[in-house]
């Protein structure tokens, strides 16, 4: 188990505004649309306080360099671009709200994707409450009964949670993209180029790109 999920202080709330925490890329002529469901790794706001400035995912050195932005440009050269709404669930994950979801997320919940790709969990408190959040984690792919399903386990090994996502995939058949040996090799992470410990621990260049790629890989036979 990667000790890194216990070690990242990069705190779950404040991740973006208040109000609806969602934005969108739409590749040109797209032919599919896609929803990405995440947190800090998939889109964080500046916030000083912890030395990022960017307003992408953490910690890429640039907006084109993380896995969102990766993966839209993959697809584009495939033939296959797509109309893309990210959403960061941090506030979600740490709660497991659903009120809270329909209130700050009405537009994911009408967006009515083809494709969800679940990239989310480590900002859950699993520790004693990890039947409660695969109970919610559940609930939450519940809201796209028409999309197929992408789940990704977490970059920061956890096991419990990862066995979960394994046995949940087989159960529905729903593909999984496998990351959790990422946390573990420092050449994924972030490392020097932040001072904050909680940034440096997060996906750097190559750690991004290895996530689209990850996820392309298992996302391309669907479209």
């Amino acid at each position: 188990m990667n000790k890194d999920i216990f070690a990242n202080d990069v705190p779950a709330f404040g991740q973006v505004k208040a109000g609806e925490p969602s934005f969108r890329l739409i590749s040109k002529e797209p032919v599919f649309k896609l929803a990405i469901l995440g947190n800090s790794i998939t889109y964080h706001e500046p916030n000083p306080s912890l030395g990022w400035y960017g307003q992408y995912g953490m910690a890429a050195s640039k907006a084109e360099n993380d896995y969102v932005h990766v993966l839209l440009s993959k697809l584009s050269e495939a033939g296959r671009p797509a109309d893309c709404l990210i959403a960061n669930l941090a506030e979600w994950e740490r709660t497991m709200n659903d009120e809270w979801l329909k209130r700050h997320h009405p537009t994911l919940l009408a967006f009515d994707p083809d494709v969800v790709v679940m990239r989310l969990g480590e900002n859950a408190d699993h520790r004693g409450k990890e039947k409660e959040f695969e109970e919610a984690y559940q609930r939450l792919i519940g809201h796209f009964a028409r999309a197929k399903v992408i789940l990704t386990d977490l970059f920061w090994e956890y096991a419990p949670f990862d066995d979960f996502l394994a046995s949940l995939a087989k159960e529905k058949g729903y593909p999984l993209v496998i990351l959790h040996d990422l946390g573990d090799d420092s050449k994924m992470k972030a490392g020097s180029r932040f001072a904050n410990p909680g940034v440096a621990l997060h996906p750097g260049d190559s750690g991004m790109a290895t996530i689209a790629e990850r996820i392309f890989h298992v996302l391309s036979p669907l479209i």
